[in-house]
This record gives structure tokens, sequence and C-alpha cells, in this order.
């Protein structure tokens, strides 16, 4: 069952008008009673004023339920009467139906953003693709937490089950139940918990001054400094570390609407401790991933002001303004730098403004809407010019001007264009008849010499603006209503869209489609745009989003656009290129930042077979990298371009490499049964190949003082080398029972381990008696195809073919936590970043996953990219990038995902100052330098 607070006069109220009797229920089983009653005491407790009885009110069923025939109905009523609903998760409350049932009312009823959770044992797995917990990973999540996408983001929630008794005065049990009260007295947890703290200290102040008489004065003035300096270490400490987690949460949510203001707060989060917490961390990783994956960031929140939808937009030729037309009849300005409405609104005679254009001075804004007229506005004052343009025999749907202004051009529901002089408002010519029943949209090309029509019949028709006579044949290939059209800059290129899904490109003089329909949104597109440079197309349509693309490829750049609630009408970019503007039926205008290049990787190319290994020289200046086409290649890390020509010799496949720890040699090993040193500056090799090995070798290492050589073969032997004679040390290692795949020494030398399949997958060796270690690592069910020595030397990591990665004590043999598990397929490589502090690993899911070591959760989400499985991970020297390899025949390099200098310098530019000190308490001073 559960326990909730009671309303204090002044909190929030039902919608009804109804104040809430309790702040919180607490939901769990009665197995877990002593967890919910220590949850009860410590919110009572906590930010309790001398003299309160409680800070909150909490309902418990077995302290506020009384006994009654109509039991749910008792509960229920209880919980419609709480703010908080907390739900105490165990194995024993996720086999509860009163739990289960608990949880869904409140979902059904309440939504998620008042949820909070509490793990009193067990394991709680989140699974970010079906927006739940994973059935299989999380014992202790009742079955309608996962169901899938019944939480939009992952749930706040904390765990307990180490913390037995459960006694609010244990300072860590009272941490995490400050985590749960602060959001319910709706302060910050440094701010609650700096409350909570005086109010402390007023107490222990009362209970000692019986006691400061008795003590010469001299020494309580030393002891009570003394406390006063541990106090206030701890209260800073503890401080930080909850604007820490309150800014890893806050980036956590910002991420999908502006990855920019996500890397902010991540970014300051990882300085608020004196060592970045790995929520801070996982929160950086998922910051840049949406980063990279987002063509923009919302600049602005979204621009509001109109009461109906939104159909068109448009920016002033210099960019200091920007002019929406609505259905609610009305246009207006906006000053785009901080989406505030310029003057009063433009209220045309019309029930609704569907289109808007700028004259390419700046000078006059022309309108066209329901009431079938065109009208003509000083963009300065407001101010109609003159009188309408009328002559169309039914709605005006679009307007735009030439690009020299000496003709406005307008189209109709009635199938007409019409042009017409802005000058003296006369109609010239007669009107272009372009489809009997609607021209939804014109465009001029950029030299005037052609006009071009969307119309309702499928095709996009040209016209000579002049003469009024059609250019060409019709250009078909639409199969739905043509719903805008538009050329590039340059007018080499013209894009179209319609109902059909598609964006179309054409070429212009000769009416013939360029490469295929661009595919992506899911429903009609409305608008399509050419950014000023021509390098990027915006379309935004039925579907939600905002999409870019690169015309060049016909490539979707980035992930869609999202945010707005409705239809998107229209879009169209600042005559710089930096934003974009959209418009919807939801009544907003939404401004976006198009951000550059944040992408978490690049792929470097040129084997030409699959690549099979990767390492980072000492000094990470290069990097090499082996494949199956019997090249070894070295790359520029920080550039990404190849260093030289490949290394050539092996006569077949090259399986793994290694750097000298000096970084004078390169060994590397391969399909014909040898291991080679190379020379890495000049590529030649430096002797005649190592043979003895008589299979396939497939790992090479060298021990700490580069003096020797380990490797790993097919025919299941290990072997040792004197780096300097290249002749074997002592006889093969054997024992294991199958091919040998991987070797690695421990950072002191003494140690070597090496993998193999079950039943036996893991040995270790004392190298100084060539002997092994114990009895080997049994596992009948895995495969080991991987395995590292952290760099302290105290913790193994293997990888295993059974999806997991598991630790292990080199003492022992045995593991130091349960595996690690989020891979959907096995896992062929670990690396361990320098500082000890990560675990990257990947596999045959094409994933690249990062682990924080010290709590065994996963940080971030999984790295994608790659698409084919990844065979090889590899840290450079200084923890910042790490390397990977796949038999997609590409390396791939992920950049300082998680450094906060890259995130701050890369959010900078979208960031406002006042944005981030809005999650900030106000004497906290930022740590990125934003834009004022």
């Amino acid at each position: 069952m559960s326990v909730q607070a009671d309303a204090a006069p002044g909190r929030p109220t039902h919608a009804q008008g109804e104040a809430f009797a309790y702040d919180a229920f607490i939901s769990y089983t009665h197995h877990d009673r002593p967890v919910a009653a220590g949850i009860q005491s410590g919110l009572h407790r906590i930010g309790r004023r001398v003299g309160q009885l409680r800070a909150l009110r909490v309902f418990r069923d077995a302290t506020d339920l009384t006994a009654s025939p109509d039991l749910w109905g008792k509960v229920t009523d209880a919980m419609d009467r709480a703010r908080y609903l907390i739900v105490v998760l165990s194995p024993r409350s996720a086999a509860s139906k009163w739990v289960d049932k608990e949880v869904a009312h409140w979902l059904r009823h309440r939504g998620s953003d008042q949820l909070l959770f509490v793990v009193a044992g067990g394991h709680l797995t989140w699974d970010e693709a079906t927006g739940r917990f994973d059935p299989d990973r999380s014992d202790v999540a009742v079955p309608v937490l996962t169901q899938p996408g019944v939480l939009p983001t992952e749930p706040f929630y904390v765990d307990v089950s180490a913390d037995a008794p459960w006694d609010p005065r244990a300072p860590m049990f009272r941490e995490k139940v400050t985590d749960l009260a602060a959001p319910i007295h709706g302060k910050p947890k440094s701010e609650l918990a700096g409350e909570d703290l005086r109010e402390q200290r007023r107490f222990r102040r009362l209970r000692r001054a019986a006691v400061i008489g008795l003590v010469v004065l001299t020494v309580l003035a030393v002891v009570a400094a003394t406390i006063a300096v541990v106090k206030q270490r701890e209260a800073i400490r503890q401080r930080n570390e909850a604007v820490a987690l309150a800014l890893a949460a806050a980036s956590r949510d910002a991420a999908t609407g502006n990855a920019a203001l996500a890397l902010a707060l991540a970014a300051e989060s990882s300085r608020a401790t004196s060592a970045p917490l790995w929520q801070s961390t996982s929160a950086m990783v998922n910051a840049r991933i949406a980063f990279g994956r987002s063509p923009g960031q919302l600049a602005l929140p979204p621009v509001t002001g109109h009461v109906d939808w939104v159909y068109d937009v448009a920016f002033s030729p210099d960019g200091s303004r920007i002019a929406t037309g609505s259905s609610d009849a009305t246009v207006r300005l906006w000053d785009p730098a901080t989406g505030r409405q310029i003057g009063e609104p433009i209220v045309a005679d019309a029930d609704e403004v569907f289109a808007v254009a700028f004259s390419p001075d700046g000078a006059r804004l022309a309108s066209g809407g329901e009431d079938r007229a065109v009208r003509l506005w000083d963009a300065a004052t407001g101010q109609q010019i003159g009188g309408p343009l009328t002559g169309h025999t039914d709605l005006v749907n679009d307007v735009t001007f030439s690009p020299n202004g000496t003709l406005l051009a307008s189209t109709s529901k009635d199938g007409t264009v019409r042009l017409w002089d802005p000058a003296t408002g006369a109609q010239i010519g007669e009107p272009i008849t372009a489809d009997p029943d609607v021209v939804c949209a014109v465009a001029f090309s950029p030299d005037g010499t052609l006009l071009a029509t969307a119309d309702a019949d499928r095709t996009v028709r040209l016209w000579n603006p002049v003469t009024g006579a059609q250019v060409g044949p019709d250009l078909a290939g639409h199969t739905g209503w043509v719903a805008d059209v538009t050329f590039s800059p340059d007018g080499t290129r013209m894009a179209t869209t319609g109902a059909d899904e598609t964006v179309r490109l054409w070429d212009p003089t000769t009416g013939l489609p360029i490469g295929e329909p661009l595919t992506g949104h899911t429903d009609t597109v409305f608008s399509v745009a050419f950014s000023p440079d021509g390098t990027r197309l915006a379309t935004g349509g039925i579907d939600t989003t905002v999409r870019l693309w690169d015309p060049a490829t016909g490539e979707q750049v980035g992930e869609p656009l999202t945010g707005h609630t409705g239809e998107v009408k229209t879009v169209a970019f600042s005559p710089d290129g930096t934003r974009l503007a959209s418009t919807s039926d939801d009544a907003t205008m939404r401004l976006w930042n198009l951000t550059s290049d944040g992408s978490v990787s690049k792929p470097l190319t040129g084997h030409t077979g699959l690549v099979t290994d990767v390492a980072f020289s000492p000094n990470g200046t290069l990097l090499a990298s082996s494949s199956t086409d019997g090249t070894v290649w070295t790359w520029n890390p920080h550039t990404g371009g190849p260093v030289g020509e490949p290394f050539t010799g092996h006569t077949g496949a090259v399986s793994a490499l290694a750097f000298s720890p000096d970084g004078t040699l390169l060994a590397t090993t391969g399909a014909d049964h040898t291991v080679r040193l190379w020379n890495p500056t000049t590529r030649q090799s430096t002797g005649p190949p190592l043979v003895g090995h008589t299979a396939a070798v497939f790992d090479v290492a060298f021990n700490p003082d580069g003096t020797r050589l380990a490797t790993a073969g097919d025919d299941k032997t290990v072997r040792l080398w004197d780096v300097s004679t290249g002749q074997p040390i002592g006889k093969p290692l054997v024992g294991h029972i199958g091919p040998v795949y991987s070797v690695a020494f421990s950072p002191d030398g003494t140690r070597l381990a090496s993998t193999s399949k079950s039943p036996q997958p893991m040995r270790l060796w004392d190298i100084t008696a060539d002997r092994p270690v114990g009895e080997p690592v049994t596992e009948r069910t895995d495969v080991f195809a991987a395995v590292a020595f952290s760099p302290d030397g105290t913790q193994l990591a293997t990888a295993g073919a059974q999806r997991t990665v598991q630790l292990w004590d080199p003492r022992t043999r045995q593991p130091t936590r349960p595996p690690l598990t989020g891979h959907t397929d096995g896992v062929h490589t670990v690396a361990f970043r320098p500082d000890g502090n990560l675990l990257a690993s990947a596999g045959s899911d094409q994933t690249v996953r990062l682990w924080d070591l010290a709590t065994g959760r996963p940080i971030g989400a999984p790295l994608t990219g790659h698409t084919g499985l990844v065979f090889s991970v590899a840290f450079s020297p200084d923890g910042s990038q790490l390397a990977t390899a796949s038999d997609d025949r590409t390396i791939r390099l992920w950049d300082r995902l998680w450094d906060a200098d890259k995130a701050c310098e890369l959010a900078i530019p979208y960031v406002a100052l006042a944005e981030v000190q809005s999650y900030l308490p106000s004497d906290w001073d930022t740590t990125c330098r934003y834009a004022k």
C-alpha cells in the first residue's frame, strides 16, 4: 500500500479547488514496512522547524487507514488527496497486486510528474528505447512499470537497499530521504538540507547550553570551532553534491528539447563536486549524444501571442524582424533576439491570414488571406499602404516579392496567380491560370526570370513573369497535391513538397528531377526553404516535426526538431542562415539556433576489409588500426586523417596490434601464424617475423617495461617473446582447451591473463615462474572474447559472448559484482579508461557502452554509429578519446564525450547565462563562460 503528506495552508490544491490532505502517499508491500516507516519518519523530520509537529504530512496505511469494507475506496481517496506518490520497490512489491494497482491508478489519474521511487532491494534497469523498466533485468518493477511507453523518461529514484535498519538519524539514509523530500517541499535539495541543518543546529545548541557552563571557555571555543569546521565542510560537500544531482537531472530533462542547455547543465553538474558524480558523467554523455543528433537547438521559449493557428512566417531582409500571419486575423512583428512582440498586432480585414512576405528592401510587408485580397503594410509603422489589392475570387494562400521588388505575386484557391505593381497596387497583365482548382504556393527564381507554382493537381509549373506564358512542360512526379515550392539561392535547383510525404528536387532548366525523393516525414509536408548558402534544406509538416536535409546528398541532417504540438505550417531561414523559424497550428512560433557539427564520432575510412583492432600510441599522437585486408594504418587522432602509407607484410588478415610502452615499436599479429614488429615512424619492419604459432595469432600485448611480448593463438597456446631478439621465452603456456582469444599483462608485469572458450574461459599466469596461478576460472555457458586489467591492477574485466561484461578480483579469481548487463548480443571487447573510473565495452549489437566502475551503472545511452559488430575499443592515453573498430570497415573516434570543457565549448554559443542561472542557487557561480 502507500504514504503521502498533508497540505498546509497555501499549498497546491486540486483543480476543483480542494486542498490536498497529504503531501505524500507511500505505496508499499507490508514486507517493506520497516523501509516505509523509515521514509515516513524521515519525511516528518527533515525540514521540520522547532515547535512544528512534522515537516510533511505523509499517509501510510498502517498509521492512517481505518478498517473499512471499502478498503480500495479508502486507498484511492487518500491517494487522490495526496500531492506525491512514493513507491517502495522490492521483489515482494513487484509481486504485490496492491502496489501495482496503486501505481496504475496514479498514472491513470495523475500522470508521472509527481511520482517518486525507492528501491528497497533487487535490481531496477531502465530501457530508454521502450520507455519502461526492462522486465528481464528488473526484478523489482511492478507490472505496470514494464509496459512500453508507460513513462516519458527515466523516473527519479533512490536506492536504500543497503541502509537497513532505515533510521532517519543515519546520515546516508537521511540524505536519500532528503532527495525525496526536496521535490515535495518544492525546494532544491541544498536549500532543504541547509534549513534542516540549521534546525538541527538550533536543537543541538539548546542541548549543549547545559554543558557550556561546566567546560572551560577556551576548551569550549576550540571544540566548537572544530565542530563548526567539520560541519561546514560536510554541509558544503552535501550542498555541492545536491546541486550536482539536481543539475544532472535537469540536464536529462532538457536533452530532448534543448540539447545545448542540457550540455551546459551537465558541465556545471560535473564541476560542482571535486570529482564528477556518475550521474553527472551520464548526463554529459547523453547530452552530447542529443546535441550530435540535433541540427538545431531551441533558441528561445516558444513565441506566443497569436491565439489561433500561425500559418506563415518571414524574416525581414536585415534579420531584425520576423512577421507572422495567423488565423486570428492578425499579422504580428517580433524581435528575433528576444521573442518579444514589436508594437501592436496588425489587424487585417480577414478571418484568417495565410501568407506574409517582406519586400526586398524591408520597407513593406505583404499579406494575403481569407478575404480574397492582398494587402500592403508599412513594415515600420504597421499602417496599411493604400487599399486592398483585389481580383482573386477565393482565399489568397501565398504572396511573394520578385528579387528586385518590382513585382508582387499572389496565389489563390481560385486557381490563378496574379502579379501586382507594389508601388501602385495595380494588377499587371492577365491572371496566370495555373491549376483550375488551387494554386498552393509561388516562388520567383533568384534572377526573377522564372515564376514557379505548386499546384493541387500534383504538378509544378514554371512561368515567364513578364509574358505570363508557361515555360516548359509540367513537372510531374508528386503523387499528391504539391504544397510548397522554392528555388535554391543560386537558382540551379528547385525544391517542392506535398501531400505524398516527400520532398523533391528539380533542375529548373531541364524540368527533370534530381535524385530520389527525400523521405522521412510521415504525413503531408507543408513547407520547404533553402538556407541562404544553399547547403541546407528545411521542411515542416503535419507530423509536427521540422527536418533539415543536405540537398547535395539527399540525406537528412541529424534528428528532426521536435517541440511543436501541432502541424508545422511554415519554415523560414534567417538571412544569415544561423536561425530557423517555424510556425504551427499550436499557435506558436519557434526559433531554432542551427548548430555546427557536434557529432559524437566521425568515421575514419580507408580499409577495404573489416577492421579488427585499434590502439593509441603512448603519447597519443598516433592511432593504429589493423584489418582483414592485410594492412595496418596509422591515423592522426586529432584530425582523423591517415598518416603515411599502410603497413604491408602480413600475407593474410591482421588480427591485432599493440604499441610498446615507449612507442618505438608496433607489434602486429595475423592469420599467417606470425607476429611482426614495426617502426611506427618509418613503417618498416624491424626484423624477421616471430614464428612459432601453428595457427592464426589472435592477440598481442607488451609487458609494462616493453621487454616481452605475449601472444594468443588459435593453436590453444599463449607464447612469450623476447622483444630485443625476437626469440621465444620458454615453452608455450598450455592449458586452454580451445583457441586463445586475448591476453593482458597486469600493470606490475607479474601476471598475465588469457581468455578462451568455456568451460575454462580465463586463466592467470605467473610470468616470473611461467606457470598458472591457481585453477582456471570455470564458466560453462560463456566464451570470453577479451580481457583487460584495470590501471591499478585490482580488477580484471572480461567480455562475454553471453551479452555481459564481468569484473573480477585477480587475486581470488572471483567476480567482484554481478555482471554488467545491457548489450543485446555478444560482447567482443573491453577497455579501461586510464584513470580507472570508466570501462568501455562493445560487440555484436553494434553499440559501444560506457560503465561507471564505482557503481557498475551504465554511463549515458549506448553509443551508436557503427553499422557492423564492433571488434575493439581503446582509450587515448589522456582518456579524452575513445577509438572503436568494426566490421563495417571503419574506425570511429568518440571525442571527449565526458569532458566538461568540451561541453562548455559546444554549448556556450547557444546558451545564455540567465538560462543556466535559473537552475542554480542564487550564490552559485557558473563555470562556463556563457553569453550575457
